[in-house]
């Protein structure tokens, strides 16, 4: 659309909207018809019925009142019914006082309701050759033509007009009809009323029914939305199936982050969706009789994606229409780790208490026996060459058992301090030097920029020690080396280590951490039960994986950064 024809078009529906009033005048100074009057009237009255138009658009069947008085009284006439059916639909949409912009508004809609007038005019002096009941619908869809473009032009949208007209296309024929017939009856020279009154009774019932139809529309749609909205965002995969399986709705629920869309399940059967060694129990469960409205364990297999879910089946049947399934899967997995982490607790709970004895028992008499062996020493050696390191170190590693088994046993009774995770890092390796040197294995340190977090220094000492001890160990199998490197966002301090060890079998992955469990030929199982643990009462989270280039294990310890 041309520049300065946009802006031009605005003014020029103003000045054509400020001539609606002197036509008026004209009209009525030329015409004091009491009819006239009472069109007017009818037409002010029939701006708040308007017809509800497909896409919550109404149309005014005030337009007849326009054609009529335009054909039995002239063009003015017509501009003066305009005038005062305008100004009430104005008022009814105006709340409060009125401002510049709202004179500018009614204005604007003088200006294009006149400016469809004139092809209805037209329309209605030229078809005379037409029946009159054609000749006023044909006027009266004219006029509504010319006035939604004339609208479009001023907001410059053709895809506001091209709404508009679809919505036109909506519009009941019925809607045409009765109102023409009525203008038809109403124009002959002698009306006949005992016709006349019914077609008007029969106008006002359309008009009605229209409301009340909007209405219930409105309602149909707010509540469909809402369904569609809570399906939609529900985390629960939902479903509804005809009788013969096909699936009739679909939400995909957990199943769209896996890249299911609703357009890949909708036709499908729903028993393709079941695993094979489910499929048996499932078909058990599709009858009337199985849907019982109770939650079963179930695995689902979608094109490839394996999810194990609680499936709830419901049989609806609505009316006179076929019955019809609804399921409703919830995702099994947050549930599974849920319950895992809670038995994980359960037995490190159940191990620390007994831990609690046992170290209790253990570490007097252990204090005891280190004592004396240090004294003696020397006869050792003299019986011996040997014996006393070799005692000495089987009497320490009962000593780091005993402390594991403490550190299970209940935390330490020191408040937490802030540590610096770089020097602990530091410290860690000075301590498993020796045992890398030993295997032949170098570790590398990556960054450690400080990254101060709230803790028990000597707990995250141990917890590095383990870790790095583990890694160590499982990079001599391969001659590989072990990595560590700390590094901190705004909410967490990250320390790294990665070997390049055999790597961890993933069925080995989901059980470690847990109490007793180990892969080592003279392991306990308490290493990593000792890290979970300190981990655990840190606040922070522990993440071992696989890699594959290079193959090795790598974790990831995350503890809260300290605030103070």
């Amino acid at each position: 659309m041309n520049h300065d024809f946009r802006r031009a078009y605005p003014y020029a529906l103003l000045a054509i909207g400020l001539t609606v009033p002197f036509c008026a005048a004209w009209g009525l100074y030329g015409q004091t018809h009491s009819l006239l009057w009472i069109l007017i009237a009818v037409a002010c009255g029939l701006e708040f019925f308007p017809l509800q138009l497909p896409g919550g658009r109404q149309w005014s069947t005030s337009v007849f009142c326009y054609v009529w008085a335009a054909d039995q009284f002239g063009f003015w006439a017509a501009s003066t019914t305009i005038l005062f059916s305008v100004i009430a639909a104005f008022l009814r949409s105006v709340d409060g006082k009125l401002t510049g912009a709202h004179l500018r508004r009614l204005l604007i809609s003088l200006g294009t309701h006149q400016l469809a007038l004139v092809p209805a005019y037209a329309a209605l002096r030229h078809a005379l050759f037409l029946p009159y009941l054609i000749r006023s619908a044909l006027a009266a869809v004219l006029f509504e033509l010319a006035r939604l473009t004339a609208l479009a032009c001023f907001h410059g949208s053709m895809r506001r007009l091209g709404a508009a007209f679809g919505a036109l296309r909506g519009l009941h024929p019925a809607g045409l009809i009765i109102p023409a017939s009525l203008a038809s009856l109403l124009s002959a020279h002698e009306a006949d009323w005992a016709v006349t009154l019914p077609t008007a009774a029969l106008f006002l019932s359309f008009l009605w029914l229209s409301r009340a139809h909007a209405r219930l529309a409105d309602e149909c749609e707010s509540t469909c939305e809402t369904y569609r909205v809570i399906a939609e965002h529900s985390a629960d995969l939902v479903l509804i199936a005809a009788p013969s399986g096909e699936i009739t709705f679909a939400s995909p629920g957990f199943l769209a982050s896996a890249g299911l869309s609703r357009e890949s399940l909708v036709g499908r059967s729903v028993f393709d969706l079941v695993a094979p060694e489910d499929f048996a129990r499932f078909d058990e469960l599709f009858t009337p009789a199985g849907a019982d409205g109770q939650e079963h364990d179930v695995a689902l297999e979608i094109d490839g994606v394996r999810v194990d879910v609680a499936l709830r089946l419901t049989l609806i049947r609505s009316g006179t229409h076929s019955a019809s399934y609804i399921l409703q899967a919830r995702d099994l997995a947050p549930r599974l780790r849920r319950e895992a982490s809670r038995l994980r607790d359960e037995r490190l709970e159940a191990v620390g208490q007994l831990a609690a004895s046992i170290a209790h028992e253990f570490r007097n008499p252990l204090t005891t026996v280190m004592g004396f062996v240090q004294l003696f020493r020397s006869q050792f050696d003299e019986l011996a060459p040997g014996a006393y390191e070799a005692i000495w170190g089987e009497l320490e590693r009962m000593k780091d058992v005993t402390d594991s088994l403490m550190v299970l046993a209940r935390p330490e009774a020191v408040k937490p301090i802030p540590c610096d995770l770089a020097e602990m890092a530091r410290a860690a390796i000075g301590a498993c030097e020796p045992l890398a040197l030993e295997r032949g294995v170098p570790v590398d340190l990556g960054p450690l920029p400080p990254a101060q977090v709230l803790g028990h220094p000597g707990q995250l000492r141990q917890m590095m020690v383990h870790l790095l001890r583990n890694a160590i160990e499982a990079a001599a199998e391969t001659r590989g080396r072990v990595v560590l490197w700390v590094t901190s966002t705004e909410a967490e301090a990250i320390v790294h280590i990665q070997d390049t060890g055999p790597g961890i079998p993933d069925s080995v992955l989901e059980h470690l951490g847990e109490p007793l469990y180990h892969t080592k030929e003279k392991g306990t199982g308490l290493g990593l039960m000792v890290v979970h643990r300190i981990v655990q009462q840190h606040g922070g989270q522990i993440h071992i994986r696989r890699t594959e280039a290079p193959i090795g294990t790598a974790v990831e310890v995350r503890l809260p950064i300290s605030r103070r």
